[in-house]
């Protein structure tokens, strides 16, 4: 990974460029280039593991601000500044825990910040060291007035944490991983089992989830949109179980984000399962994919949820891409074109108030046309061609 004129300083041209690489890298990357800054140091690799963590923060949708490379006289030496909501973190990224760490630096960097006005109270330390064996920095912190203040994890439980949340769609889980981070009392465990239940449901429900639920959804009602001869369909339809979702979706969801990125010009990581986004977060996508169904009036099935919409309403270019499982076709529809589209299209409320819309698309001959209440719309010209699978791939 050589950057610029390959010396990491703060504000330099090596600086931004890698910066700029690690942000438009999937995260099983950032885990290889994590390793390798351990387990093969180089010049440098203790600042390129900096920035790679802070780059894991913010794919958990932390605000993050980098820290100095280098410690200057009078200025604070943190690592990183992370936010979530109130909470903020002074991150300090360290290669081992072999040596005793100061833990009085960190906190007088943390009380810097707080009183120059970067920092507010509601702020903790959090190291994020190299080795797994942090038994000695753990020993220190519980042995000090910091233990309430200060938390650590090791680098691959983090990336750990990222993968969990790249799998789910799920604000909870983004929450509640954030919220693991913050120094809180350990005897009552029932965080830590809430967000294990919750990702573990949401693997499972991956075979089952809103983008394969055209027979229904057993957690949900439909609602709005509905005409007298198939509201008692649907009812029915909403108590039948889930079927189950075809194997070789996430393969599609990856050659559509290929595509869709080719197409725009821009590079795309996942931020969620179904969320793509570019590094300036400016160009969004959300990825549905659908196996083909036996029907005339409709050949595939798509959920689309409001978390998905506030998504895509955030950027300045948002387009939901289509994909069907039997072809090597996606129909990438902008944002702005699908919005007033949306009040005519049946809506599902799941148990636990999360809402989506059915969207279903039929195709005739080469055209493909989108069924919204009374009228069928031709989405043929937002087409696109995916990349074929690799050989011998399913």
């Amino acid at each position: 990974m050589m950057a610029g004129e390959g010396k990491l300083l703060d504000g330099s041209v090596c600086s931004t460029e890698l910066r700029t690489y690690l942000s438009e890298v999937d995260a099983a990357q950032l885990d290889r280039f994590a390793n390798e800054c351990l387990e093969v140091p180089f010049d440098d690799s203790g600042l390129v593991l900096q920035d790679v963590v802070n780059e894991i923060g913010r794919r958990l949708e932390f605000e993050v601000g980098a820290g100095l490379y280098r410690g200057r006289r009078g200025t604070p030496g943190f690592d990183g500044l992370w936010r979530s909501g109130a909470h903020q973190f002074v991150v300090e990224v360290k290669t081992t825990d072999a040596y005793r760490i100061p833990l009085h630096l960190a906190a007088n960097y943390r009380d810097q910040l707080i009183k120059s006005g970067e920092l507010g109270e509601d702020s903790s330390i959090l190291f994020v060291v190299g080795r797994e064996d942090t038994q000695g920095l753990e020993e220190q912190i519980r042995g000090s007035r910091h233990a309430w203040s200060m938390r650590v994890i090791g680098v691959s439980s983090l990336i750990r944490l990222l993968m969990v949340k790249v799998k789910s769609e799920s604000d909870e889980v983004t929450e509640r991983i954030q919220s693991l981070l913050r120094p809180v009392e350990y005897t009552r465990i029932d965080g830590i089992v809430d967000l294990m239940f919750k990702a573990t449901n949401e693997a499972v429900a991956d075979s089952a989830s809103a983008e394969e639920r055209p027979e229904g959804d057993q957690d949900a009602r439909i609602v709005g949109n509905l005409s007298p001869e198939n509201s008692a369909e649907a009812t029915q339809a909403n108590r039948a179980p889930s079927s189950p979702a075809a194997p070789g979706m996430e393969a599609v969801r990856e050659r559509a984000a290929e595509a869709v990125a080719g197409k725009l010009g821009v590079r795309l990581t996942r931020r969620r399962r179904s969320n793509f986004i570019n590094p300036d977060e400016q160009v969004r996508a959300v990825i549905a994919v659908s196996k083909r169904y036996p029907r005339d009036y409709q050949a595939y099935w798509y959920g689309f949820y409001e978390t998905q919409a506030e998504f895509l309403a955030g950027a300045e270019r948002g387009y939901l891409v289509l994909c069907g499982m039997d072809t090597n076709r996606a129909w990438s529809l902008p944002y702005p074109f699908l919005v007033p589209l949306l009040p005519r299209l049946k809506q599902t409320v799941r148990e636990e108030g999360q809402r989506y819309w059915h969207i279903a698309l039929k195709l005739v001959g080469e055209e493909c046309q989108l069924v919204v209440r009374g009228e069928e719309i031709s989405v043929t010209d937002f087409g696109i061609r995916l990349p074929r699978p690799p050989a011998g791939a399913a």
